[in-house]
C-alpha cells in the first residue's frame, strides 16, 4: 500500500472523522482490539493505548517510532 492510498484509508476507517494527516504525523492512532471486534479506534497520542492494540495496516505504515505495535 502507498503512502496516498493509507492517507485515503485512514480517512475512511476513522471512526472520529479526524484528518488523516493527523494520524500520518503520529497526532491520532488507528488500531485494534480483541475486546471490540471488528471495530477500528482511534486515540490521541497520549492516551493510553489497550494492552492488546494492533495498528490497522493504514496506520502501520505512519506508526511513530514511540509506540510498540504487539
Amino acid at each position: 500500500m502507498s503512502q496516498d492510498e493509507a492517507l485515503l484509508q485512514l480517512a475512511r476507517e476513522c471512526p472520529r472523522k479526524i484528518l488523516p494527516a493527523l494520524h500520518a504525523c503520529g497526532h491520532y492512532l488507528h488500531g485494534t482490539s480483541e475486546r471490540f471486534p471488528g471495530k477500528v479506534l482511534c486515540f490521541h497520542k497520549d492516551s493510553a493505548l489497550p494492552a492488546d492494540w494492533t495498528p490497522t495496516p493504514a496506520q502501520a505504515l505512519f506508526l511513530p517510532s514511540h509506540v510498540q505495535a504487539s
